[in-house]
């Protein structure tokens, strides 16, 4: 693990091991943990400054998420994801996006749509200040927003689910990329897609920046 970095940041109004949680993930996100490195306990409390409890249960959250496995008498270490693991994940996500951004359509209001439009003039922004893992989170943002419209609770808990390991992996997604502005485009698109209110054009376009990415990842 590097020096002081984006990870120390002050304490907040929730609990440790969820703050400790946050910043572990924020630090995988950002690669300042590296995919196999070893998380010690004690040099976390001490970092940290909070008891080892703390620490082991913040891992807990981790473990839970999939970012991080725990290996009896060795420790626990980041997960490393085999090219096997971001297809199946990558491949869940096509189906569960195609069908959500297809449900999401009956129920799309204006209010709906000017919180998407405001989730992409933020990543616009983002791309005149070149900050990858802003615009990373934006993107889960936009995404996460359309799979929540479409209303079905079951879809949305799975989505869920790997929701994280899917930002994770988006990580180290900046060197495909010809440009900030072409990952922008690429989620103005999407929205336009969604404004014709076609379920093939919607289909066409989700697969089209869901398999583009999906490329990129399996050769990692």
């Amino acid at each position: 693990m590097r020096g002081r970095n984006s990870m120390d940041q002050p304490l907040v109004h929730k609990s440790l091991s969820q703050f400790i949680a946050d910043q572990l993930r924020r630090g995988i996100w950002n690669r300042d943990i590296q995919f196999g490195e070893r998380l010690l306990e004690s040099e976390l409390a001490e970092r940290f400054e909070v008891s080892r409890s703390s620490v082991r249960e913040a891992l807990m959250i981790l473990e839970h998420e999939g970012l991080v496995k725990s290996k009896t008498r060795k420790g626990t270490y980041v997960t490393e994801f085999s090219a096997e693991d971001r297809q199946e994940i990558l491949e869940l996500r096509t189906l569960l996006e195609t069908y959500a951004f297809k449900r999401a359509l009956p129920r799309l209001e204006e209010k709906h749509i000017e919180d998407l439009e405001k989730i992409l003039e933020r990543m616009k922004v983002k791309t005149t200040e070149k900050n990858w893992s802003d615009l990373f989170d934006l993107d889960m943002q936009f995404h996460h927003y359309i799979v929540k419209v479409c209303g079905n609770s079951r879809l949305i808990s799975i989505y869920d689910s790997i929701h994280v390991q899917i930002r994770t992996f988006l990580a180290h997604l900046d060197q495909y990329y010809s440009s900030h502005e072409s990952f922008y485009e690429e989620h103005r698109e999407l929205l336009d897609a969604l404004l014709t209110r076609d379920s093939n054009i919607i289909d066409k376009a989700v697969r089209q920046h869901i398999e583009y990415v999906e490329e990129q990842l399996l050769n990692l």
